[in-house]
């Protein structure tokens, strides 16, 4: 977001148009980034801008979304388990499913594991599942770094 591709121009016109369909309906967004840590308004710096969406994209997307019910915005990208409700609508990060991000790393900010999130939903309603697949382990990202001889 705020790229300024054509594409990304196309995707905004194909969203809005999505969202006029609505009609009242529920709605789970899906998108790569959560929208934002605590509070749409949170101060923006060059570390959040690259790990939520940054201004004035997320502005324009929560404008967006502003007349619909929203019940649902589900993310990852941070690596890290969270799942907290602001206002009306649940915001759930699924963690990584390959590896976590040791402290010295990235932030704390919430659950550091690797794990899968599951929905199921229903006409009104949703649920959701933190989840472990078999045999699915903790790795760090260092682990993995160091496996492949590359630099940390």
């Amino acid at each position: 977001m705020n790229s300024g591709l054509v594409f990304e121009a196309e995707q905004i016109d194909w969203l809005a148009s999505e969202i006029a369909r609505t009609n009242g309906r529920p709605v789970a967004l899906f998108l790569h980034k959560p929208v934002f840590l605590n509070l749409p308004d949170d101060p923006e710096t060059p570390a959040t801008s690259i790990r939520y969406v940054p201004q004035p994209a997320r502005a324009r997307l929560l404008e967006m979304f502003g007349n619909v019910d929203l019940r649902l915005i589900a993310s990852g990208h941070v690596h890290q388990r969270r799942d907290f409700t602001y206002r009306h609508t649940r915001h759930v990060w699924a963690p990584s499913a390959g590896f976590k991000i040791n402290d010295a790393r990235q932030d704390r900010i919430a659950i550091k594991e690797v794990g899968l999130v599951e929905y199921r939903f229903q006409p009104d309603s949703f649920e959701v599942r933190h989840v472990r697949a078999a045999g699915q382990v903790d790795i760090d990202i260092e682990e993995l770094l160091a496996q492949m001889g590359g630099e940390h």
